[in-house]
């Protein structure tokens, strides 16, 4: 029923997704990065790699990273250079934890080399 109407469908869909995202088989935010938007020695931002390439775009050399936000139940998808993106050292739930809790959760996050 929920993915026959148009409207309903979309959101049904979008939710179901982001759902599986976390706890599905097909976990796709098992990649926890710090990203550079601003260019090297700005801020850093945690988030989380949705895919490696974004050759659709014409953006062979960029990568999606997904930006979660504290408290909220929410967050962004940016394009950056791959070369803006250090993986992190750290389980992907610790992460996420320390980012929805505004950094007052989650522990063990290093960069890696």
């Amino acid at each position: 029923l929920f993915t026959r109407t148009p409207l309903v469908r979309l959101v049904y869909t979008s939710l179901r997704d982001l759902i599986d995202a976390f706890v599905g088989e097909k976990k796709r935010f098992d990649t926890p990065v710090l990203v550079a938007p601003f260019g090297p020695g700005g801020a850093l931002v945690p988030g989380f790699i949705t895919r490696k390439e974004l050759e659709v775009f014409g953006m062979g050399d960029h990568v999606a990273v997904y930006l979660p936000q504290a408290y909220n139940f929410a967050g962004q998808v940016i394009a950056v250079p791959a070369t803006a993106v250090h993986e992190l050292d750290a389980d992907s739930t610790e992460v996420m934890a320390f980012i929805v809790s505004g950094g007052v959760s989650g522990a063990g996050i290093e960069a890696k080399a």
